[in-house]
């Protein structure tokens, strides 16, 4: 046999083995991705759910719709979330002319009482707070109507007989607990307490705090 022929022959080898090698692995390739799109894909690992952060911050509000004689048990009312105690200090003021005269209008606090408050918790009235509020309107007036139309001494004799109120558990402060927010007045301050507060089946609910029978006087109220 010639050399061109045999030159020939092994190129057309060496080509058919290369064709051979390249056909293998197209095929392997194509059988291996039939395989893999037939195969079920894994299932998605649970997502893991987001931990949900409590929003609510500490909040309360004391509020009362009227004056009380000296004869009278004074009370206010809290409206409370996430607190579950409130320190009380009742001040007397002893000159209440001068006291009211300073205040912005006598029904509410001050301009800069409001611009400091708002500065911690913020300017905009809270649901809680336009409820509660909502809340005070309609039952002074359902009270104001049930009074013009009963007699001094029926309403007396109802309160004495449906109105017996429970003494609440109270502790008394001392000077360790002042230290985190001081009093006001020392001298002027006439009775204090720590008064437990028990969850409020609403938030928008109230607790009734009674203060007693006060001597006659004008009283600030402070609950920290």
């Amino acid at each position: 046999m010639s050399e061109p022929n045999q030159r020939l022959r092994k190129i057309l080898l060496t080509a058919a083995i290369y064709l051979i090698v390249v056909a293998s692995a197209f095929g392997f390739n194509v059988i291996r991705a039939r395989a893999a799109r037939n195969q079920p894909a894994p299932p998605a690992p649970p997502e893991t759910p987001a931990p949900t952060v409590a929003t609510t911050k500490p909040y309360f509000s004391l509020t009362t719709n009227r004056t009380y004689s000296p004869n009278e048990s004074s009370r206010v009312w809290a409206s409370y979330q996430n607190i579950d105690h409130l320190d009380f200090r009742v001040y007397r003021v002893k000159d209440p002319n001068k006291f009211f005269k300073q205040l912005d209008d006598p029904h509410q606090m001050g301009e800069k009482e409001k611009e400091e408050i708002s500065q911690g918790y913020g300017a905009r009235i809270s649901l809680l707070e336009r409820t509660h509020r909502l809340k005070i309107s309609l039952f002074t007036a359902v009270r104001d109507y049930v009074r013009a139309h009963l007699l001094t001494q029926h309403r007396e004799t109802f309160n004495q007989k449906f109105r017996k109120e429970t003494e609440p558990t109270r502790t008394p402060l001392n000077i360790a607990d002042y230290a985190r927010v001081p009093l006001l007045n020392p001298d002027q301050k006439v009775k204090d307490w720590r008064e437990p507060l028990p969850p409020l089946e609403k938030e928008y609910d109230s607790r009734m705090v009674t203060l007693g029978k006060q001597e006659p006087g004008v009283y600030l109220i402070e609950a920290v």
